[in-house]
Order: structure tokens, then C-alpha cells, then sequence
């Protein structure tokens, strides 16, 4: 046995594994940061913290860049960084700096020489873009770059820190250099990929690519070559490296984007594999090795239908359906909960009812919403009793977001009535905005407190997170919902220290959202099986058996 076990250990090194029962890849990340930025919200303070959360998920390297030059002088934020590092044991060789670059160094004295020197001190070819206080661009670096070409370097972005106008011109100006576009979430893909169709030496990053099929779709149309692993916010825990180790690809590809790629561009030395520290759970090592996780699981929150903003290559409900039932037999997911994105984007009953036509085979395994959009209340309440009274449908679905009323609108009151009367389950989009933030919804779970009440992405972002932290303290009748919760940097270890984990329940967003990117942020929660378990499927199966059938 102790032979079986080194051999497999030798061929997972010699091939790049970190370990040996894993899907994993030695991971190379190319959007990694430190430093304590003017602003605040330090997500890694020093190198040490960086370095801890690296151990944790087995990421092998990193290229570090200093968020305080968001704001602080680049050249001065870059010696930082090359002194924390040096300062740093055990950073030697796992932190890379990706140097800020700006083109006021044009302008210094010594500026362009210093870069240099900073470069050469620390090789590895990577600058970092900041647009700092919106008066920087990328063509503003033309005479840095003409003075930097023959080092070969690679430049790193945050997509949204210059203008398509500003990428295609420099791209075109210095075909030779590559530009990776990192954060890419579900709304710039198709900015994106546009500028990646239109200049060979623009990729992009896996971090926030947390779309389904997103990675797959990447390598089909740009190829293994322009894909490079990264991570997000520290909250986003190991959802990056669970959306590749599980996506469908060749070892060969995998490899490529996990480390092969940065490698090449920074003119490093093949990325060594590094072991995670165990998890206090055994469901993420499981979810590594790509098999699915035999445990019950519920997903609260999906959709079937076509969208005007997710880039997907399935876009028809049936097509949609037959690719999520697919993924759930290969994660493990028992029941899927999903509303029609007819319903709640168009026409609402036009909408249930095809919804309720293509899952009628399915129900089970795949449950529905009903969309009730109130300014559509007239023709939808007559048909409640006829939506509930067949297998289909489960709870209700609001978007008011999206709807532009106020999740407080007197028309949601014959929903509210229906659901208190039967415990119906009621799935709401919350966000930070004037619509369906989760602080708006106070006088409605006291009115009805036989509603089980799901807050949709938890409240979205920062404000809308703390809101529904509150809100579930104060009433057992209120739950947060996870898929899309990762747009705050409030990690779920302090979200779980201040709500019950009764009170969670999983969701995806698929068929928009990817099902390992979600739950690979859920299960790399260093967090025990028996506070999972029940947030994986337990707590939505009590929600679904509260339901009265009384009239």
C-alpha cells in the first residue's frame, strides 16, 4: 500500500498535482493583493495573510500586488511590497510582485529606472494597471512600454480600469505585450470576450468567471491559452479553484490554465504542486476529486430561460434543463428549486405556464416558483389555487429589483396572504438598492410569520449583507440565501458566527450561475459537516414540508 501511495505521489508531482486524489493543478494565481489601502476594507493586511489563506486552499504562487496603490504613489507602494516580501518567511518563491505601473514615472526623476531596478530585483515580468482616481490610461503607458519591451512584461488589469476604445489601442500598439483582464463576472463577459475575439494578446481570468460553463466556453472559442487561474475576495474562499478542477477539460488544458500560462508569461520556472491544509469538513476534499458529494442537496434558487445578460451557450429552457440535470448528477445535487426567466422577465403567466408544462416530468427532481410580478396581480392571483394544486410549484419568486416596485407595494399583498396562509416559502431578490433591500422587509416578516422568507444572494452586497445578518437574528422566519452572495468582501465565517446556519439555505442561480464555482465557495468554508450538512439540503427540506394544504 505505502508503494501504491508513493507512486501515485510521485506521478501527481511529476504531472503537477497537488495532491494526488485531486482534480487540482499546481495553482499559479495571477490576482492576488495586499496592503492597507487608504480607503480601508484590507482584505490581507501583510504578506503573512496572504500567504495563511494560500496554505489553506494549496495555491502554490501568487502574483501580489499592493492595493495601496490605488491611491498611494506607485513607485513607493512597489518597494513596499518587494520589503514585505523579503521581510516575509517563507514568501521567497510563493509571492511574485506584479508592480504597479503608472505613467507619471515618465515624469520622475529616475522613474522609469527605478521601475526597472524593481523589476530586475524580484524577476518576473508582471506590472499591475491601476486607474487611480479615474485620470489614468493605458495609452498613457506608451512611453514606459517602448522603454520596458525587451523585459517582456505582462500587464494586469481589472477590466473595468480602461475603456474598450483605451485596450483595443494599446493591444494594437504593443501587440507583443499581454493584457490580463481580471474580476470578469456574468455582466463585462460579453465586453470581454468581444475584446479577446478582436486582440490575440488579450485574456482574461477565472476568478469571478462564475457564469455556467464559463470556463469551457472560454477554451472553446479562445482556447486553454488565454485562461488564467485566479482568485477573488477572500470570501469567495476556494469557489475559483473547485469551478476548474471540476470543469469540463483535458488534463492537458486544466494544467494550462492552472499555472502553464502565468508560468510562460512571467518567464517562471514550472509552477512546484503545494498540499492544502486539511478542511474540518470531508465534503471539500470529496468535491476536489470530482465525485459527486452523496450527501442531500437542495438547490433553493435556479432559473430556466434565456438571457438578455448571462453570455450561456444554452439559452432554451429544454436545452437548459437536460445540461442542469446533467450537472447535478455529477455534483450530487438532489432537488433543484428554479422560477422561469419567462415569468419574472416577461410575461408572468404566459411565463408559469410554460414553466409548469416542461418540469411536470421532472417534479422532484425540479421544482418551480411561481413569478409574481404584482403589476401583473389581476390575472395572476385568479390562478393561485390551480398553480398549487399540482406538483409543480413550490413557493413564490420576487424580482422587484428588476420590476422597479418596492417589495413593499400593496399588490404583493394577495402573495403575501396565499403564502401565510399555506407556509409557502417566498424566494426574493435583495440588494443594496430602494427596491428590495433586506431592511425593507421588517414590517412584512412580522405581518406574516408563517412566510419562510428567503433573502436571495443574502442582501448582494455590503450593506445589503449586514441588513440581512439583522433581520435573521431578529426573526426565525427569515433566511439568507447563498448563490450570488460573493459581491461582498464579508467572509461567511463571520456571517455564521452572527446567524443561526438554520437560517442559510444553498442556492446556485444556475441555470445562470455555475454550480461547482457556488458550491466550491460554500464547501471550502473551513467549517464541520454537521454546520453544512444542513445548509446543503436540510433546511430547505424543512422549509418545503411547512406547507399547509388548508384553504
Amino acid at each position: 500500500m505505502q508503494r501504491v501511495e508513493r507512486r501515485a505521489n510521485a506521478r501527481a508531482s511529476r504531472i503537477g498535482l497537488a495532491n494526488p486524489e485531486s482534480t487540482v493543478p499546481a495553482l499559479f494565481d495571477v490576482n492576488a493583493s495586499f496592503g492597507k489601502p487608504c480607503a480601508g476594507e484590507a482584505e490581507f493586511p501583510c504578506i503573512q495573510d496572504r500567504l495563511d489563506t494560500m496554505d489553506r486552499l494549496g495555491i502554490s504562487r501568487a502574483l501580489v500586488w499592493n492595493t495601496e496603490s490605488l491611491q498611494n504613489h506607485a513607485l513607493s507602494s512597489n518597494q513596499a511590497l518587494i520589503e514585505e516580501i523579503r521581510s516575509t518567511p517563507g514568501a521567497a518563491g510563493r509571492i511574485l510582485p506584479a508592480l504597479t505601473v503608472s505613467n507619471l514615472m515618465t515624469y520622475e526623476r529616475d522613474g522609469l529606472a527605478s521601475l526597472v531596478g524593481q523589476l530586475k530585483a524580484m524577476p518576473c515580468r508582471a506590472l499591475r494597471f491601476t486607474n487611480v482616481m479615474g485620470r489614468l490610461t493605458l495609452m498613457q503607458l506608451e512611453p514606459v512600454m517602448r522603454q520596458l519591451r525587451a523585459l517582456k512584461p505582462v500587464i494586469i488589469l481589472k477590466h473595468d480600469q480602461a475603456s474598450v476604445a483605451d485596450i483595443l489601442e494599446f493591444t494594437a500598439a504593443f501587440p507583443g505585450v499581454s493584457l490580463v483582464l481580471t474580476e470578469v463576472m456574468w455582466g463585462p463577459c460579453v465586453t470581454v470576450f468581444d475584446l479577446m475575439r478582436r486582440r490575440k494578446n488579450v485574456l482574461c481570468d477565472t476568478s469571478w468567471l462564475h457564469s455556467f460553463g464559463a470556463i469551457e466556453l472560454v477554451v472553446k472559442h479562445f482556447g486553454a491559452d488565454r485562461l488564467i487561474f485566479g482568485t477573488g475576495f477572500k470570501s469567495h474562499n476556494g469557489a475559483a479553484i473547485a469551478a476548474l478542477a471540476r470543469a469540463q477539460l483535458t488534463a492537458a488544458q486544466r494544467r494550462l490554465i492552472a499555472h502553464g500560462n502565468l508560468d510562460r508569461l512571467t518567464g517562471l520556472a514550472a509552477t512546484p504542486p503545494a498540499a492544502s491544509r486539511p478542511m474540518a469538513n470531508t465534503l471539500w476534499p470529496r468535491f476536489l476529486e470530482g465525485k459527486p458529494l452523496a450527501v442531500d442537496v437542495v438547490d433553493a434558487h435556479g432559473h430556466l430561460g434565456p438571457s438578455a445578460g448571462y453570455v450561456l451557450e444554452d439559452q432554451e429552457e429544454r436545452a437548459q434543463l437536460q445540461a442542469g440535470l446533467k450537472a447535478m448528477d455529477r455534483v450530487g445535487i438532489s432537488t433543484l428549486l428554479v422560477s422561469g426567466m419567462q415569468a419574472i422577465m416577461g410575461a408572468p403567466v404566459e411565463g408559469n405556464a410554460l414553466m409548469e408544462d416542461i418540469l411536470r416530468p421532472h417534479a422532484g427532481r425540479v421544482w418551480g416558483y411561481v413569478g409574481f410580478n404584482p403589476l401583473y396581480a389581476d390575472a395572476l392571483v385568479p390562478k393561485l389555487d390551480a398553480y398549487f394544486a399540482g406538483p409543480v410549484f413550490k413557493g413564490f419568486k420576487t424580482l422587484c429589483g428588476y420590476w422597479q416596485v418596492a417589495i413593499t407595494d400593496k399588490r404583493f399583498t394577495p402573495m403575501w396572504e396565499y403564502a401565510q396562509r399555506h407556509r409557502l416559502p417566498v424566494l426574493s431578490h435583495t440588494w443594496d438598492d430602494t427596491y428590495n433591500s433586506p431592511a425593507m422587509f421588517k414590517g412584512l416578516v412580522k405581518r406574516y410569520p408563517r412566510v419562510p422568507f428567503l433573502l436571495g444572494h443574502s442582501g448582494g452586497g455590503t450593506r445589503g449583507r449586514l441588513e440581512a445578518e439583522a433581520l435573521a437574528q431578529e426573526h426565525r422566519n427569515v433566511y439568507l440565501e447563498w448563490c450570488g452572495s460573493f459581491c461582498t468582501p464579508i467572509t461567511w465565517d463571520e456571517t455564521l458566527r452572527k446567524v443561526d446556519p438554520r437560517q442559510v439555505v444553498f442556492g446556485t442561480d444556475a441555470m445562470a450561475h455555475s454550480f461547482d464555482w457556488e458550491l466550491g465557495r460554500l464547501l471550502s468554508l473551513d467549517v464541520p459537516d454537521d454546520v453544512l450538512l444542513p445548509i446543503l439540503g436540510g433546511n430547505m427540506r424543512r422549509i418545503l414540508a411547512m406547507r399547509s394544504q388548508r384553504r
